[in-house]
C-alpha cells in the first residue's frame, strides 16, 4: 500500500477540503527527537474533558519520570480534516482521539502508527465492542484502540405508564406502537404529545429497524463498495420505520433533529412519554425536572418478534498514536492506562460512557447503562470505509430519514441513497 499516494488523494478530495502536505515520493516530515512531553488530542464531551483524565496523566507521568502529558481539547465540528492535516504535517500531536465513524479515514491515510504486535498488550482487546474495533483496523492491521463505546436505550416515564394502564416496557415493536397510541389517548389534552418522541433525522434509531429486517448499509468486495438501500430488507425496514415514526411521534418531528427541540427537555416538560437516548440524557432530564428523578426507566429498543431486540449502532470514540511521534513507547503506555479495565470502569462509573468490552462494565452503573452494554452484545457496524466520514460531514443519513419520515417515496429515494453513497465510501480508492 503506497501511503505517499494515499495522502495525495486525500489532499486532493474537496468534500473534506484536506489541506495536506508530504505528498512526495518519501512521505512526510517527522519528529526529530522527543521534547518529553506527550502532546494528545481529546475530544469534547469524552473522558479527556473531564477531571478524571487528571488520574491517567498522574498515572503516567509516574512511570514515565520527566515526561509531561499535555491534553488538548478539540471540538468536534471539522475535526476530521485537521487531525488528517495535522497527522500528514511534520508536527503531529503524539495521540488523537477519533469518532468510530471518521476512524477509517485515518486508518487509512497513513497518519497512524501501526499498533498490530502489540495488539495483545491492551487489556481486553480480545472483546472489544465490534463497533469500535472494526474501524480501528486497515486492511487486516490494527491502528487505534477502543477508548470509550455508546449505544441508546429506551427512556420511559414510568408514572405515564402506570396512568395509561401499561404494566410492562413494550416486547415487540408492534406492542410498542399499540402502547404509544394508548399513550397518546391517555394524554390527549397535552399539546404536540408523542407516546415515542422520534425525531426524523434521528437515524441512529432508523438504521436498526433495517438491520432486524437482516438489511445492511453497504457490502464490500475486492476493496470496492457498494450501498445496499435498495435491497428488500432494507426497503422493509425503511418502511416499518417510517410506520413507526409517523404513528408514534408528533408530525413537527419529521424534519428535525434531536438537538432543536432539545428531546430532553420535552420529555421533561411531559411532553412525550418515551425517547431513544444516550446514558447522559436521563441526567439532563432530572436536572431540567427534579420531580421526575424516580419515574424513569429503561428498556432496549425491541424487536419485530416478541422478546427479541433491535440491533443496535455502537457509536464512541477510538485514540491512535501519530506514525510521526518519537514517543511511541510512552504513549502506548498512555494508551494502556485509559483503556484499562480500572480507568474504563471509573469511567462508566462517573461519566457514564460505555467501556470498549462489556466485560468490563462495573457494578453499579445507571440502570441505562447496563441496559446499553447488553444491547450492545447486538450491534452492527456501519461500513469501515473511509468514506464514511464524507456521509458524516454532509448529514446525509440525517437528511434521507428526514425525507423517509416525510413520505417520500422508497423506491426512488433508497436508489439515490446507492449511488451517492457508493460514490462516498469510493471515492478515496478510486
Amino acid at each position: 500500500m503506497n501511503r505517499s499516494r494515499i495522502r495525495c488523494a486525500l489532499a486532493a478530495l474537496p468534500v473534506l477540503a484536506l489541506a495536506l502536505t508530504a505528498c512526495g515520493g518519501g512521505g512526510g516530515a517527522t519528529k526529530s527527537a522527543s521534547d518529553h512531553k506527550l502532546t494528545i488530542w481529546m475530544m469534547t464531551g469524552g473522558p479527556g474533558d473531564s477531571p478524571l483524565i487528571k488520574d491517567v496523566d498522574a498515572q503516567f507521568e509516574k512511570a514515565h519520570p520527566g515526561m509531561k502529558a499535555d491534553v488538548q481539547i478539540q471540538q468536534w465540528d471539522g475535526v476530521a480534516t485537521k487531525i488528517t492535516t495535522a497527522l500528514a504535517s511534520g508536527n503531529p500531536p503524539d495521540i488523537v482521539e477519533m469518532g468510530n465513524t471518521q476512524t477509517p479515514l485515518q486508518t487509512y491515510s497513513g497518519g497512524l502508527a501501526d499498533l498490530t504486535k502489540d495488539t495483545a498488550s491492551f487489556t481486553g482487546s480480545g472483546s472489544w465492542l465490534s463497533g469500535l474495533s472494526g474501524p480501528s483496523r486497515f486492511d487486516g492491521k490494527l491502528y487505534a484502540v477502543p477508548l470509550y463505546g455508546g449505544t441508546k436505550v429506551v427512556m420511559y416515564n414510568k408514572k405515564m405508564f402506570a396512568d395509561a394502564g401499561i404494566k410492562a416496557p413494550p416486547r415487540s415493536v408492534g406492542d410498542l406502537e399499540k402502547a404509544c397510541g394508548t399513550l397518546a389517548r391517555t394524554n390527549k389534552g397535552t399539546a404536540d404529545f408523542s407516546g415515542f418522541y422520534l425525531p426524523g433525522q434521528y437515524w441512529f434509531n432508523g438504521m436498526p429497524f433495517l438491520f432486524a429486517k437482516g438489511g445492511k448499509v453497504a457490502a464490500e468486495k475486492n476493496g470496492t463498495w457498494q450501498a445496499q438501500m435498495s435491497s428488500p430488507a432494507d426497503r422493509a425496514g425503511l418502511a416499518a420505520w417510517k410506520t413507526f415514526q409517523n404513528t408514534c411521534s408528533t408530525p413537527s418531528s419529521v424534519g428535525v433533529n434531536t438537538d432543536s427541540p432539545d428531546q430532553d427537555q420535552l420529555f421533561a416538560d411531559g411532553k412525550a412519554a418515551m425517547a431513544y437516548v444516550k446514558a447522559w440524557e436521563p441526567a439532563a432530564v432530572v436536572e431540567k425536572n427534579p420531580k421526575m428523578k424516580d419515574d424513569i426507566g429503561f428498556f432496549a429498543m425491541p424487536g419485530y418478534s416478541a422478546g427479541s431486540t433491535m440491533p443496535v449502532i455502537v457509536s464512541g470514540s477510538t485514540i491512535g498514536i501519530a506514525a510521526a511521534s518519537p514517543d511511541r513507547k510512552a504513549a502506548e503506555d498512555w494508551l494502556r492506562i485509559i483503556t484499562g479495565r480500572t480507568f474504563q470502569q471509573k469511567m462508566a462509573l462517573k461519566l457514564n460512557l460505555l467501556p470498549i468490552s462489556a466485560d468490563f462494565t462495573p457494578a453499579g452503573v445507571p440502570e441505562q447503562l447496563t441496559v446499553a452494554a447488553a444491547a450492545s452484545k447486538l450491534s452492527q457496524a456501519l461500513p469501515n470505509s473511509p468514506g464514511e466520514a464524507t456521509l458524516e460531514t454532509e448529514r446525509y443519513n440525517e437528511q434521507f430519514f428526514s425525507k423517509i419520515a416525510g413520505g417520500a417515496d422508497i423506491a426512488s429515494s433508497s436508489a439515490a441513497y446507492d449511488k451517492h453513497a457508493t460514490d462516498a465510501f469510493n471515492s478515496l480508492s478510486n
